[in-house]
């Protein structure tokens, strides 16, 4: 990291952007038929994907246009697999798609219910002892496994807010919309 940051002068940006190039790259030889090679550069794209929010950990440089970079580029980067795992022939576009929505669903909510399994490209580097249809199978299942639990986690800490101020919604609402009542306006 201290060679990115301080030798090459990189932003955590930078290096998110540059975990995609990589992450192409693996796609590419993916979908040309060359899984290992594929693979290999998954893991070397996953690797520089860690550092970006590392470094910006270490530097504090971190920003939320930062985390949604890296989102952003997670999310295109397994698309990008998980499309090369497709063309290929090795798993059918039905279970790409259906892995990337669950993948898209559980994003749009991991941020307020703390929880994301991780269980995206990860599990493909098990191909060689579980077929891949099953590996998407499983990316699948988790995501939206996490997806359901996570809506029930912001729910129960939803209800526990409600429950600190002593009501229902109907009660809150009321609360809220008497206050606004009360407040002069200019």
């Amino acid at each position: 990291m201290r060679l990115l940051r301080e030798g090459l002068g990189l932003t955590p940006d930078q290096v998110s952007w540059a975990s995609l190039g990589v992450t192409l790259a693996a796609a590419f030889e993916i979908a040309t038929a060359h899984l290992g090679t594929g693979l290999i550069l998954m893991a070397a794209g996953q690797l520089v994907d860690a550092m970006d929010g590392a470094m910006a950990r270490i530097y504090q440089l971190s920003s939320p246009s930062g985390r949604k970079i890296d989102t952003i580029v997670d999310r295109l980067s397994e698309a990008a697999i998980f499309a090369a795992f497709a063309f290929t022939g090795l798993v059918g576009w039905t279970w790409v798609a259906l892995a990337l929505v669950a993948i898209l669903l559980l994003t749009t909510i991991s941020d307020r219910s703390h929880l994301d399994p991780g269980a995206k490209r990860f599990a493909l580097y098990f191909g060689l002892w579980v077929p891949y249809p099953l590996l998407f199978k499983i990316v699948f299942g988790v995501n939206l496994a996490a997806y359901v639990v996570g809506l029930l986690v912001i729910d129960c800490v939803f209800q526990k807010k409600m429950d600190a101020l002593g009501g229902d919604l109907d009660t809150v609402a009321s609360r809220a919309a008497a206050l606004e009542g009360a407040s002069p306006t200019a």
